[in-house]
Protein backbone atom coordinates (compact mmCIF):
# COMPACT_ATOMS: atom_id res chain seq x y z
CA UNK A 1 0.00 0.00 0.00
CA UNK A 2 3.18 1.88 0.63
CA UNK A 3 3.48 4.11 -3.04
CA UNK A 4 7.03 4.65 -4.83
CA UNK A 5 8.64 7.22 -6.99
CA UNK A 6 8.14 5.22 -10.18
CA UNK A 7 4.22 4.31 -9.13
CA UNK A 8 3.72 8.16 -9.67
CA UNK A 9 3.23 8.50 -13.11
CA UNK A 10 0.13 9.37 -15.44
CA UNK A 11 -1.53 7.26 -17.51
CA UNK A 12 -2.65 8.94 -20.30
CA UNK A 13 -5.26 6.31 -21.61
CA UNK A 14 -6.69 5.88 -18.57
CA UNK A 15 -7.35 9.35 -17.67
CA UNK A 16 -8.86 9.39 -21.35
CA UNK A 17 -11.35 6.70 -19.83
CA UNK A 18 -11.91 8.17 -16.28
CA UNK A 19 -12.57 11.48 -17.66
CA UNK A 20 -14.93 10.31 -20.80
CA UNK A 21 -17.12 8.17 -18.36
CA UNK A 22 -17.50 10.86 -16.11
CA UNK A 23 -19.14 13.30 -18.84
CA UNK A 24 -21.16 10.72 -20.34
CA UNK A 25 -22.52 9.83 -16.33
CA UNK A 26 -23.02 13.10 -15.93
CA UNK A 27 -25.21 13.52 -18.86
CA UNK A 28 -26.99 10.72 -18.23
CA UNK A 29 -28.05 12.26 -14.32
CA UNK A 30 -28.81 15.73 -16.16
CA UNK A 31 -31.18 14.85 -18.88
CA UNK A 32 -32.85 12.16 -16.29
CA UNK A 33 -33.54 15.72 -14.02
CA UNK A 34 -33.92 17.49 -16.82
CA UNK A 35 -36.64 15.27 -18.04
CA UNK A 36 -38.09 15.37 -14.16
CA UNK A 37 -38.75 19.40 -14.35
CA UNK A 38 -40.56 19.02 -17.50
CA UNK A 39 -42.83 16.48 -16.09
CA UNK A 40 -43.46 18.72 -12.76
CA UNK A 41 -44.09 21.40 -15.31
CA UNK A 42 -47.06 19.40 -16.71
CA UNK A 43 -48.46 18.94 -12.97
CA UNK A 44 -47.72 22.23 -11.86
CA UNK A 45 -50.26 23.36 -14.82
CA UNK A 46 -53.00 21.70 -13.20
CA UNK A 47 -53.09 23.69 -10.17
CA UNK A 48 -52.07 23.24 -6.19
CA UNK A 49 -54.04 20.32 -4.78
CA UNK A 50 -52.61 18.01 -8.38
CA UNK A 51 -48.95 19.51 -7.05
CA UNK A 52 -49.53 18.50 -3.26
CA UNK A 53 -50.39 15.19 -4.71
CA UNK A 54 -48.11 14.51 -6.80
CA UNK A 55 -45.00 16.07 -4.30
CA UNK A 56 -46.26 13.02 -2.02
CA UNK A 57 -46.37 10.67 -4.77
CA UNK A 58 -42.78 11.25 -5.40
CA UNK A 59 -41.73 11.67 -1.77
CA UNK A 60 -43.13 7.76 -1.53
CA UNK A 61 -41.79 6.58 -4.86
CA UNK A 62 -37.92 8.09 -4.05
CA UNK A 63 -38.35 5.53 -0.91
CA UNK A 64 -38.92 2.60 -2.67
CA UNK A 65 -36.39 3.46 -6.12
CA UNK A 66 -33.80 4.00 -3.83
CA UNK A 67 -33.65 -0.28 -3.39
CA UNK A 68 -33.25 0.01 -7.11
CA UNK A 69 -30.24 2.80 -7.36
CA UNK A 70 -29.25 0.49 -4.74
CA UNK A 71 -29.19 -2.72 -6.65
CA UNK A 72 -28.19 -1.05 -10.13
CA UNK A 73 -24.59 0.30 -8.10
CA UNK A 74 -23.91 -3.39 -7.16
CA UNK A 75 -24.05 -4.77 -9.95
CA UNK A 76 -22.58 -1.90 -11.40
CA UNK A 77 -19.59 -2.84 -8.83
CA UNK A 78 -19.69 -6.64 -9.39
CA UNK A 79 -20.01 -6.57 -13.42
CA UNK A 80 -16.62 -4.00 -13.29
CA UNK A 81 -14.43 -5.97 -11.23
CA UNK A 82 -14.90 -9.26 -12.70
CA UNK A 83 -14.89 -7.69 -16.36
CA UNK A 84 -11.60 -6.39 -15.24
CA UNK A 85 -10.44 -9.67 -14.02
CA UNK A 86 -11.43 -10.93 -17.63
CA UNK A 87 -14.22 -13.86 -15.52
CA UNK A 88 -17.01 -13.23 -18.41
CA UNK A 89 -18.21 -16.33 -16.88
CA UNK A 90 -19.05 -14.57 -13.77
CA UNK A 91 -20.07 -11.72 -15.04
CA UNK A 92 -23.05 -13.34 -16.71
CA UNK A 93 -23.83 -15.84 -13.65
CA UNK A 94 -23.76 -12.29 -11.76
CA UNK A 95 -26.21 -10.53 -14.28
CA UNK A 96 -28.48 -13.83 -13.88
CA UNK A 97 -28.64 -13.89 -10.38
CA UNK A 98 -28.76 -9.92 -10.01
CA UNK A 99 -32.03 -9.43 -12.62
CA UNK A 100 -33.61 -12.96 -10.61
CA UNK A 101 -33.34 -10.48 -7.21
CA UNK A 102 -34.25 -7.01 -8.95
CA UNK A 103 -37.25 -8.99 -10.49
CA UNK A 104 -38.22 -10.11 -7.03
CA UNK A 105 -37.58 -7.26 -5.22
CA UNK A 106 -39.58 -5.21 -7.97
CA UNK A 107 -42.71 -7.36 -7.44
CA UNK A 108 -42.25 -7.21 -3.77
CA UNK A 109 -42.45 -3.07 -4.31
CA UNK A 110 -45.21 -3.42 -6.90
CA UNK A 111 -47.39 -4.97 -4.08
CA UNK A 112 -46.77 -2.58 -1.47
CA UNK A 113 -47.19 0.59 -3.73
CA UNK A 114 -50.64 -0.72 -4.89
CA UNK A 115 -51.81 -1.80 -1.30
CA UNK A 116 -50.00 0.85 0.82
CA UNK A 117 -51.22 3.64 -1.23
CA UNK A 118 -53.90 5.01 -0.03
CA UNK A 119 -52.48 4.95 3.77
CA UNK A 120 -49.22 6.42 2.12
CA UNK A 121 -50.36 9.48 0.79
CA UNK A 122 -52.44 9.85 4.09
CA UNK A 123 -49.27 9.86 6.03
CA UNK A 124 -47.08 12.33 3.88
CA UNK A 125 -49.95 15.04 2.57
CA UNK A 126 -52.09 14.66 6.25
CA UNK A 127 -55.52 16.64 5.65
CA UNK A 128 -55.98 17.00 2.40
CA UNK A 129 -59.27 16.77 -0.28
CA UNK A 130 -60.48 14.56 -1.95
CA UNK A 131 -58.88 15.13 -5.15
CA UNK A 132 -55.69 15.41 -3.70
CA UNK A 133 -56.21 11.79 -2.12
CA UNK A 134 -57.77 10.00 -5.05
CA UNK A 135 -54.90 11.54 -7.63
CA UNK A 136 -51.93 10.72 -5.10
CA UNK A 137 -53.84 7.19 -4.66
CA UNK A 138 -54.28 6.56 -8.51
CA UNK A 139 -50.88 7.10 -9.64
CA UNK A 140 -49.26 4.80 -6.99
CA UNK A 141 -51.45 2.18 -7.84
CA UNK A 142 -50.86 2.95 -11.76
CA UNK A 143 -46.92 3.26 -11.51
CA UNK A 144 -47.01 0.07 -9.02
CA UNK A 145 -48.29 -2.01 -11.77
CA UNK A 146 -44.82 -1.39 -13.94
CA UNK A 147 -42.40 -1.11 -11.06
CA UNK A 148 -41.42 -4.64 -11.77
CA UNK A 149 -39.76 -2.94 -15.08
CA UNK A 150 -38.24 -0.23 -13.29
CA UNK A 151 -36.03 -2.58 -11.46
CA UNK A 152 -34.90 -4.26 -14.19
CA UNK A 153 -34.14 -1.34 -15.94
CA UNK A 154 -31.95 -0.76 -13.33
CA UNK A 155 -30.29 -3.74 -13.54
CA UNK A 156 -29.35 -3.15 -17.04
CA UNK A 157 -27.89 0.34 -16.33
CA UNK A 158 -26.09 -1.72 -13.42
CA UNK A 159 -24.38 -3.99 -15.79
CA UNK A 160 -24.18 -1.44 -18.64
CA UNK A 161 -22.39 0.93 -16.10
CA UNK A 162 -19.69 -2.00 -15.21
CA UNK A 163 -18.56 -3.05 -18.59
CA UNK A 164 -17.67 0.53 -19.32
CA UNK A 165 -20.46 0.91 -21.97
CA UNK A 166 -21.90 3.82 -20.29
CA UNK A 167 -23.06 5.59 -23.45
CA UNK A 168 -25.97 2.85 -23.36
CA UNK A 169 -28.01 3.64 -20.34
CA UNK A 170 -27.67 7.56 -21.63
CA UNK A 171 -29.78 6.58 -24.58
CA UNK A 172 -31.71 4.60 -22.51
CA UNK A 173 -32.64 7.23 -20.80
CA UNK A 174 -33.28 10.27 -23.55
CA UNK A 175 -35.64 7.51 -24.79
CA UNK A 176 -37.43 6.91 -21.55
CA UNK A 177 -37.78 10.87 -20.34
CA UNK A 178 -38.63 11.46 -24.08
CA UNK A 179 -41.45 9.00 -23.83
CA UNK A 180 -42.46 10.25 -20.48
CA UNK A 181 -42.71 13.94 -20.78
CA UNK A 182 -44.61 13.93 -24.08
CA UNK A 183 -47.24 11.37 -22.62
CA UNK A 184 -47.38 13.51 -19.71
CA UNK A 185 -48.48 16.38 -20.99
CA UNK A 186 -50.89 14.34 -23.43
CA UNK A 187 -52.62 12.32 -20.41
CA UNK A 188 -52.34 14.53 -17.39
CA UNK A 189 -55.76 16.12 -18.68
CA UNK A 190 -58.03 13.34 -19.43
CA UNK A 191 -56.72 10.92 -16.89
CA UNK A 192 -54.82 13.55 -13.68
CA UNK A 193 -51.53 12.08 -12.36
CA UNK A 194 -52.62 8.09 -13.12
CA UNK A 195 -52.14 9.22 -17.04
CA UNK A 196 -48.49 10.46 -15.93
CA UNK A 197 -47.77 7.72 -14.09
CA UNK A 198 -49.11 6.08 -16.97
CA UNK A 199 -46.02 7.77 -19.12
CA UNK A 200 -43.41 6.88 -16.38
CA UNK A 201 -44.56 3.57 -16.81
CA UNK A 202 -44.73 3.33 -20.58
CA UNK A 203 -40.98 5.49 -20.39
CA UNK A 204 -40.00 2.47 -18.17
CA UNK A 205 -41.20 -0.36 -21.06
CA UNK A 206 -39.47 1.98 -24.13
CA UNK A 207 -35.99 1.36 -21.60
CA UNK A 208 -36.61 -1.94 -20.85
CA UNK A 209 -36.89 -2.87 -24.66
CA UNK A 210 -34.06 -1.16 -25.78
CA UNK A 211 -31.65 -2.25 -23.05
CA UNK A 212 -32.72 -5.87 -23.57
CA UNK A 213 -32.05 -5.01 -27.14
CA UNK A 214 -28.54 -4.17 -26.93
CA UNK A 215 -27.54 -6.82 -24.06
CA UNK A 216 -28.95 -9.77 -26.61
CA UNK A 217 -27.23 -8.03 -29.38
CA UNK A 218 -24.33 -8.81 -27.01
CA UNK A 219 -24.64 -11.85 -26.58
CA UNK A 220 -24.49 -12.25 -30.24
CA UNK A 221 -21.47 -11.04 -30.93
CA UNK A 222 -22.50 -7.82 -32.41
CA UNK A 223 -23.25 -5.37 -29.72
CA UNK A 224 -20.74 -3.00 -28.08
CA UNK A 225 -17.45 -3.21 -27.27
CA UNK A 226 -15.03 -2.27 -24.29
CA UNK A 227 -11.63 -0.95 -26.03
CA UNK A 228 -8.50 -2.65 -24.63
CA UNK A 229 -5.95 -0.98 -22.37
CA UNK A 230 -3.44 -1.45 -25.45
CA UNK A 231 -6.51 0.50 -28.02
CA UNK A 232 -6.39 3.10 -25.10
CA UNK A 233 -2.70 3.89 -25.60
CA UNK A 234 -2.32 4.54 -29.07
CA UNK A 235 -2.32 8.11 -30.37
CA UNK A 236 -5.65 9.46 -31.86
Amino acid sequence: LLFRREDRRLDRGLLRRTVSYGAVSALHQSSLYIGKLLVQGAVNSMGTPMISAYTATTRIEGFANSFGDSGAQAVSVFTAQNTGAGEERRVREGFRTSFLMMLALGAVMSVLLYAAAPAAIALLAGETSSFTQTNGVAYLRMVGCFYILCFLGNTFVGYFRGRGQVTVPVYGTIIQISARVILSYALIRPMGLSGVALATGLGWVAIVLFHSTVFLLELKGIGFRLPTRDEDSQPG
